[in-house]
């Protein structure tokens, strides 16, 4: 190559002392890439005069290799000692006019080659122009980015700077550790010389202003901007004291952040961002399978941060300590060489690895109390101008355990909802109570069938001690946080959480219906537990399956519903096989989650003597639901015909209530056939059309009707 002068190749301005910066960045960048145009020209004349008038007439140059042309690339002189002034520091004096560059230099300790094959390396993603220009040079059009050959050719004057030059781009050097500069395809299975280089994406863009995160990242990582963050007087005092403690720390410290869903974890980060003037990059770790992709991840994530200049949280990493522990070993082991801060998030504590010690604090989170969630509400509903009575605005917060991002969204969902039929008029408690249900049990309704309750208390044709009962799981629930906070902290009480309910009686006598009605009463959705899906004749299995459904139950605001609870709460019974002995460690592992959920569980049975005796101190009610006697089914008869149907004068509800002992759900049944029945034939329902729809329903049960009921009516 030719001997290059500094004033052939100066583009950016000149001062006495030196390269004077260019105002704007993109000028700068611009002032850059002319001085590499200017180097280029030269390695194209040089390259031209080296192939030779006769070799650019060649049509097929590039394709084939003849003798002559071997023997002008021996006989290049390799020895351009005479160089006025490296021609990579030029380049480097260049880049550093962009303010990017020269940060990015100053944080990887770049040196003066390494700034220009980064240069070198960029312009085809700045320009399609350079593509051509490189194909030229590599003597093959389809080599359209720079190789680490091309590279040395153009920054090197001798054998021994090519060398140096070709040392930047080692696997250890600071522009391939950083992960500045990458070689795309097989670099093992290609001679490393040849392989293309490429920018990082995310630097890249970050380098034109654009805060973009590499497309190939986006289905585990996205970046949250500053203007995304909320107001933190949404937050509770809990989370804004703990913020104010994390903010004070040193920049060094990474964070373990524990609570459950809704404690505001990412609220916390968030936040922290804002305090710190910076973006957040929320990483996605659930899907990681193995410690070396853990790895790989996170240092892609530490380095994207750095580049945007962001914190890093890392959404998941609970789930990855459950699944193996060590992935989250990996975890915590990559912290300790993160240039940024790193947030990490866990429903649930981790523990710490072992024979690691980092730099890291624990921030446990919790729900907020009722005092602080109504005061959130009231914050979040002035913020869309509304606003709801005090009374009931304290009973949406006591009902509903919820954190504070759940309430913004409640709130803002509830206003959204109401605001074309009420924009100005306060919000109900039934408004309220919708919205706040649609943020909660998400994960619950893929585990149970999701119920809307209809059916209200008053509704209810139960003796007044059982409608009595039901009051009282509805106070109890409704109270429990003012009890357990305000009047058992400190206390034993304070470990009393959750609220059982057990609904022993016949089938037919309203249990199903009272656990609606007491859903409605509170304003949750009932989910009802199908056997199916978590009894397993695998040992272990059963527990598994509990296990996830009381997890994604806890804080879901609904009525976890359990019907014939006998098959899952037997009795324990004598040990005599492993069987047995399996089976009792099934049941006890039951009887321990019922007592530590945190939430509203009602158990039904038609079998209350088939149920463990230890399971009913772990109760907080049982409610006898007896078989209805005439007075009450007369009413059932009544309130259970459809309100349009029409009734034939021959229908004596009386003396269906007095000569048939059937249950509620009985009595259903039989009004629905007969409704059916006469809706077939085009008339009201008649007493002939009940009496037939009542033996078939004794039939289902091996009965029949006997000589005397169908008598009478026939002679009626």
């Amino acid at each position: 190559m030719d001997t290059l002068a500094a004033s052939d190749i100066r583009g950016c301005g000149t001062e006495p002392g030196g390269i004077r910066p260019a105002d704007d960045a993109l000028d700068a960048l611009a002032d850059a890439l002319s001085t590499l145009d200017r180097l280029l020209g030269i390695a194209v004349n040089t390259h031209a005069q080296l192939l030779g008038p006769a070799t650019l007439l060649d049509p097929w140059r590039g394709m084939h290799l003849d003798r002559g042309e071997v023997e002008r690339l021996l006989s290049t002189p390799q020895d351009a000692s005479s160089a006025a002034e490296s021609i990579g520091a030029l380049l480097a004096d260049a880049a550093r006019c962009v303010p990017a560059l020269a940060r990015t230099a100053a944080s990887h300790a770049l040196s003066s080659d390494d700034l220009a094959v980064l240069l070198i390396t960029i312009a085809p993603d700045l320009d399609l122009k350079y593509e051509k220009i490189y194909g030229y040079l590599q003597d093959d059009l389809t080599r359209r980015r720079a190789t680490p050959d091309l590279v040395a050719n153009l920054l090197a004057t001798d054998a021994r700077q090519r060398l140096n030059v070709l040392a930047r781009l080692s696997a250890d050097a600071p522009l391939v550790r950083a992960g500045l500069v990458s070689f795309r395809g097989d670099a093992d299975a290609s001679p490393r010389l040849a392989c293309p280089l490429a920018p990082d994406v995310t630097w890249l863009n970050r380098l034109l202003g654009r805060a973009t995160l590499d497309p190939s990242c986006a289905h585990w990582a996205r970046l949250i901007d500053a203007c995304e963050l909320v107001d933190t007087a949404t937050y509770g005092a809990e989370l804004r004291a703990a913020l104010q403690r994390a903010n004070h720390d040193r920049e060094g410290v990474h964070l373990l952040l524990s609570g459950a869903h809704g404690t505001g974890k990412f609220a916390f980060a968030r936040e922290m961002a804002a305090a710190s003037h910076r973006g957040l990059l929320v990483v996605d770790a659930r899907e990681w399978m193995t410690p070396a992709e853990v790895r790989a991840r996170l240092l892609h994530a530490d380095r994207m941060a750095q580049w945007l200049d962001a914190l890093v949280y890392v959404h998941g990493a609970g789930r990855l300590s459950q699944r193996d522990p060590q992935l989250i070993r990996a975890v915590l082991e990559s912290l300790g060489a993160a240039s940024v801060r790193f947030l990490i998030s866990s429903a649930t504590p981790i523990a710490p690895a072992a024979g690691t010690v980092l730099p890291v604090e624990r921030v446990e989170l919790s729900l907020p109390p009722v005092p602080a969630r109504q005061a959130i509400w009231r914050h979040a509903l002035a913020r869309y101008g509304r606003h709801m009575e005090e009374p009931s605005l304290l009973r949406i917060a006591s009902r509903f355990t919820m954190g504070p991002m759940q309430i913004e969204q409640a709130a803002r969902d509830a206003v959204d909802a109401t605001a074309a039929a009420s924009p100005d008029a306060p919000l109900s408690y039934a408004e309220l109570a919708a919205a706040a249900r649609a943020q909660c049990g998400a994960q619950l309704a893929g585990l149970a069938q999701r119920i809307t309750p209809e059916a209200g208390i008053d509704s209810l044709i139960v003796p007044p001690d059982v409608r009595a009962q039901l009051g009282e799981i509805c106070a109890r629930v409704t109270s429990r946080e003012s009890v357990r906070h305000n009047w058992g902290a400190g206390n034993v009480h304070s470990r009393v959480i959750g609220v059982t309910a057990l609904f022993a009686g016949p089938s037919g006598t309203g249990k199903t219906l009272a656990a609606e009605a007491i859903a409605r009463e509170l304003g949750f959705d009932l989910y009802r537990i199908e056997l199916a899906s978590v009894v397993s004749k695998y040992i272990g299995e059963t527990e598994r399956n509990l296990e996830r459904v009381f997890a994604a139950a806890e804080h879901a605001n609904a009525v976890l519903f359990f019907d014939e609870a006998d098959a899952l709460f037997g009795k324990r019974s004598e040990v005599k096989d492993a069987h047995d002995r399996y089976a009792n460690i099934e049941i006890a592992y039951l009887l321990q989650k019922m007592e530590r959920f945190d939430g509203l569980a009602v158990l039904a049975t038609n079998l209350k003597q088939n149920l463990d005796e230890a399971f009913a101190r772990r109760l907080t009610f049982t409610v006898n639901f007896p078989f209805p006697e005439q007075a009450q089914r007369r009413q059932l008869w009544e309130a259970l015909w459809p309100p349009r149907a029409p009734r034939a004068a021959d229908v004596d509800l009386d003396w269906f209530a007095r000569e048939f002992r059937l249950s509620g759900g009985a009595i259903r049944n039989i009004v629905i056939a007969a409704a059916h029945l006469a809706a077939d034939e085009g008339q009201a329902i008649s007493r002939t059309t009940l009496l037939h729809a009542t033996r078939r329903e004794f039939q289902k049960v091996g009965k029949n009707l006997g000589e005397f009921a169908l008598g009478t009516a026939k002679a009626a």
